[in-house]
């Protein structure tokens, strides 16, 4: 058992490196899957089942609405920024890909969402080659 804590110890820039590394690729394949759709998808009207009723208590990380399009059922998060868009509203405008997968408001995605897995990308490569280069310093 001791061979694997010491194993760790010298090892953690790379075990830490390795998880960011993972957990920046899960983001940036989300965000290439979210920019496709505001760059190539096109708009569609979803019914909307059940949305927030009032607005002025929705915080920026709830609010979530049902929507239905092609009868398939979307849980989708509108906050505090597009409550209005689906609050006491039968329909609302959204983007989609071909194959219907996910709904996105209009303005939903920014680019700092697009850059935010790629500094984290680069932040886990920094702790990879860091441990690296302390390895063959030794």
């Amino acid at each position: 058992m001791s061979n694997l804590k010491l194993y760790i110890s010298q090892n953690i820039l790379a075990i830490g490196g390795l998880i960011l590394l993972f957990i920046s690729l899960m983001i940036i394949w989300g965000n290439l899957t979210d920019y496709n759709i505001i760059k190539k998808g096109f708009e569609v009207t979803a019914n909307v089942i059940e949305a927030p009723s009032d607005c002025k208590n929705v915080s920026s990380r709830g609010g979530f609405c049902k929507l239905e399009y092609k009868n398939k059922i979307y849980v989708v998060k509108a906050g505090k920024k597009f409550c209005h868009l689906v609050s006491q509203q039968k329909n609302v405008e959204m983007l989609t890909n071909q194959d219907g997968s996910k709904l996105l408001f209009h303005d939903e995605f920014n680019d700092f969402e697009f850059a935010s897995g790629f500094i984290v990308f680069a932040l886990a490569m920094f702790f990879i080659l860091k441990n690296f280069f302390l390895k063959s310093n030794r």
